[in-house]
C-alpha cells in the first residue's frame, strides 16, 4: 500500500518543471517558485503558494494565526479533544485565508472573491479566538 507521501511525491515529479529554469531560484526567505508563481517547491513536493493579493497586515495576521494553529497541533494539544480540534480549525482557516487551500484557487478566483476569502477567514479567526478567550 502506498502512503500519501509517496504518491505525493510521484505527482509532484510528475508535474514539477521538467527544466530546472522553469522553477525560480530560492531566496533566504522563501523557497522556489514554479514560473507560473502558483506553487512553491519543498523538498520536491509542490505546495500552493501564498496569494500575493493579501496585504502585508492581514498576511502577517494570517500568519500568526497559522503558527498558534500549527504549534497547537503539534504539542498540548494531543490528549485534549477540544484544544486539538481547536488547533486544526486555526491552521485550516490560515491557510484558506492565505490561498493555501480552498476552491478556486487564488489564482483561478476574481480579486474580489480572493479578497473576501482573506477578510472572512481574519473575521472567524478572531471570533475563534475571542470565544475561546485566547489570544
Amino acid at each position: 500500500m502506498r502512503t500519501t507521501r509517496s504518491v505525493s511525491k510521484k505527482l509532484a515529479a510528475e508535474t514539477l518543471p521538467t527544466q530546472p529554469k522553469e522553477v525560480t531560484r530560492a531566496t533566504k526567505s522563501s523557497p522556489p517558485k514554479t514560473n507560473d508563481g502558483h506553487y512553491i517547491v519543498v523538498n520536491g513536493h509542490k505546495w500552493r503558494a501564498t496569494d500575493p493579493m493579501v496585504p502585508d497586515d492581514a498576511l502577517a495576521e494570517l500568519k500568526h494565526f497559522l503558527a498558534k494553529g500549527r504549534s497547537g497541533a503539534r504539542r498540548q494539544n494531543k490528549h485534549d479533544p477540544e484544544k486539538l480540534q481547536l488547533s486544526r480549525k486555526t491552521t485550516g482557516l490560515a491557510k484558506l485565508g492565505l490561498g493555501e487551500r480552498g476552491k478556486p484557487e487564488w489564482w483561478n478566483d476574481t480579486d474580489k472573491g480572493r479578497k473576501e476569502r482573506w477578510k472572512n477567514a481574519l473575521i472567524q479567526l478572531r471570533e475563534l479566538y475571542s470565544d475561546n478567550n485566547s489570544t
